[in-house]
């Protein structure tokens, strides 16, 4: 589970260069900006779990528009931060522990397994 860990490591140090760039270093290009949209540095992250985290809890289904339903930069940098700390820790977690005896025994350790299990989770995330 070393590999997992190092890999997740990389994907929350990602997450926190998009938050360093949107903050410190020429920031991010914003849409719903006045005049048809331009680039500003965010100066008030959304960090509140209830409004990031609000936005999985929504009906994919209707009119509430699910993950799309996010309307601001604020929320979206906000939600790299908490995304790049759950990482971070989840990478140092697993880098740290060995998987679980149920887990050694019910699944395959081989660079070839690896790489379904990955393919298996793109698929999931392309479906959500």
């Amino acid at each position: 589970t070393t590999i997992l860990g190092i890999h997740l490591i990389l994907l929350g140090i990602g997450a926190f260069l998009l938050v360093f760039k949107a903050l410190y270093f020429g920031g991010v290009y914003d849409t719903w900006a006045p005049g048809g949209g331009d680039v500003r540095k965010i100066t008030n992250l959304t960090l509140s779990p209830s409004v990031i985290f609000g936005y999985l809890l929504k009906s994919p289904f209707g009119g509430e528009g699910w993950i799309v339903s996010v309307d601001d930069l604020e929320d979206i940098i906000g939600g790299h931060v908490w995304l790049g700390s759950i990482c971070i820790l989840g990478g140092i977690w697993h880098i740290l522990t060995k998987p679980f005896a149920w887990a050694r025994r019910a699944l395959v350790w081989s660079g070839e397994a690896y790489l379904s299990y990955s393919l298996g989770a793109l698929s999931v995330f392309g479906f959500i």
